[in-house]
């Protein structure tokens, strides 16, 4: 079941248009937003997306370099988590 939403994910990313330079400036911003328990997963979509690109233990990869589809199933994550993040520090009434 897993696999069928990831797969639904890069079905629905595929349909955006092309990240612009000053979009994927502000999603560089973001990421380094994110916590460090965050940012395993955002490399696993990498991985999914682009294996290749990361063939050691040192993660390093550039939003220039990764294709749009992989670029905002990247922003909808890093979205994501850093609203849970937001959520998590704001304390109920």
């Amino acid at each position: 079941m897993e696999q069928g939403v990831y797969d639904l994910l890069d079905t629905v990313a595929s349909k955006c248009r092309s990240m612009t330079t000053p979009e994927k400036i502000e999603l560089g911003r973001r990421i380094r937003k994110l916590p460090e328990t965050a940012l395993d997963h955002m490399v696993e979509v990498v991985k999914m997306r682009r294996p290749e690109i990361l063939v050691s233990d040192k993660v390093s990869f550039s939003l220039g370099r990764l294709d749009d589809t992989t670029l905002w199933r990247l922003y909808y994550y890093v979205e994501t988590a850093l609203k849970a993040k937001q959520d998590r520090t704001v304390t109920p009434p």
